[in-house]
């Protein structure tokens, strides 16, 4: 029997929103024997059908043996930026990602096409125009880029000894493909993870004394800001369509796709000004900005921060979602089409956190299980039927 500490955690845990310390309670629990009540507790209480597909072995090992695991993973000299990202609730990711059973089902579906799942790749354009494939085993670098084809990272320039040549600020930019991802450290040493179909436009260097300015052309970006305290109070401002963010050092996400009406940001640490043409609101901790195309109004929402950043994680986390606005970011990350035969499917909603780094199928079956839509996909064309 589950009594009502374990249930809040077994709950906190489907919930992204575990601690360390009841990790640990909840694999200690586990080890005592108790696989099949957890299994049957969860059986019992959650509709969504990724949770009720969880077995018994979902935690095969205790957590110390998943410590050592995640510190060994540490240890490895390279790893992309956003994997280096540490989650506020990192204990219930490790045990997920280890165990290797995070919310994936048993299933075998008939795949009548191969969808490659997202990987990390980007284009690095010059100020001259030239263009460098970065991904996994083509990297690039020269005098201030070092690339090993997973992140890239700019050599931070003071120049103190002399003053440049020129006063003409240049420009690099970094797009991200759909099925792609992929991080940038700027010579600020702001760190940036550019999800899929994004572009950043940025300088090289930035100057002493002038504003830390960026642009997010379009698509998604988490930033960590350098704080402005190491840079003699020069202030950060990031620039999309419609927008200006000013930071003077912070973390915060920002969603602006050219398919969207509405450019989202979120604040998850520090203080963030967000301002249009005729408003402008400060952001706390936990809070959402929205600004629509159609509107000179920012409206401000409270939001769980973390479910927004899973991207960044390696996760979807989906809840009470339309699938219109699912499969939409679903088909970036595996570089596809969506269409729907009928406009009411368009608004079904669904729950779910979900591995970036499974099959698309998978993925389908659980919202197909729960939902009751059917799919196919043909010619990179996912259909929802």
């Amino acid at each position: 029997m589950v009594n009502k500490r374990i249930e809040k955690i077994i709950i906190s845990y489907f919930d992204n929103n575990i601690s360390e310390t009841e990790a640990n309670e909840l694999a200690a629990w586990l080890d005592e024997g108790n696989r099949d009540v957890f299994n049957e507790y969860v059986m019992l209480n959650f509709s969504v059908e990724q949770l009720k597909s969880v077995k018994n072995d979902i935690i095969t090992s205790s957590w110390d043996k998943i410590e050592t695991d995640i510190n060994k993973k540490k240890s490895e000299k390279v790893l992309p930026l956003y994997l280096k990202k540490i989650s506020r609730y990192a204990a219930v990711i490790a045990v997920l990602i280890v165990s290797g059973y995070l919310l994936t089902q048993k299933t075998n579906p008939v795949i009548n096409e191969t969808v490659s799942i997202g990987e990390i790749k980007a284009t690095l354009t010059l100020d001259d125009g030239s263009n460098i494939a970065l991904q996994n085993g083509k990297g690039y670098n020269n005098k201030t880029i070092h690339s090993n084809g997973e992140s890239l990272v700019y050599e931070t320039k003071l120049n103190t000894k002399h003053k440049t040549k020129t006063k003409e600020t240049i420009y690099n930019y970094l797009t991200i493909p759909r099925g792609g991802l992929f991080s940038i450290e700027l010579s600020d040493n702001t760190i940036v993870w550019l999800n899929s179909e994004s572009k950043l436009k940025y300088p090289v260097n930035f100057k002493k004394g002038k504003t830390r300015e960026v642009e997010l052309l379009y698509g998604e970006a988490y930033f960590d800001v350098s704080k402005s305290t190491k840079h003699n109070g020069d202030a950060f401002v990031l620039k999309t369509n419609n927008q200006t963010i000013t930071v003077l050092g912070t973390e915060f996400n920002v969603k602006a796709y050219r398919d969207e009406t509405d450019i989202l940001t979120t604040l998850l640490e520090g203080s963030v000004n967000v301002k249009n043409k005729n408003n402008n609101k400060t952001l706390i901790p936990g809070q959402q900005s929205k600004i629509s195309n159609s509107s000179d109004f920012i409206k401000v929402y409270e939001v769980k921060a973390d479910d927004e950043i899973a991207w960044v994680n390696g996760m979807f986390s989906f809840k009470n979602k339309p699938l219109k606005e699912i499969l939409k970011v679903l088909s970036r990350w595996y570089d596809l089409d969506v269409e729907f035969t009928k406009k009411e499917s368009e608004e079904i909603l669904f729950t779910g956190v979900l591995r970036k780094q499974q099959s698309i199928y998978r993925i389908l079956e659980s919202i197909k299980t729960t939902t009751n839509v059917k799919y196919s996909i043909k010619n990179r064309i996912l259909t929802i039927k």
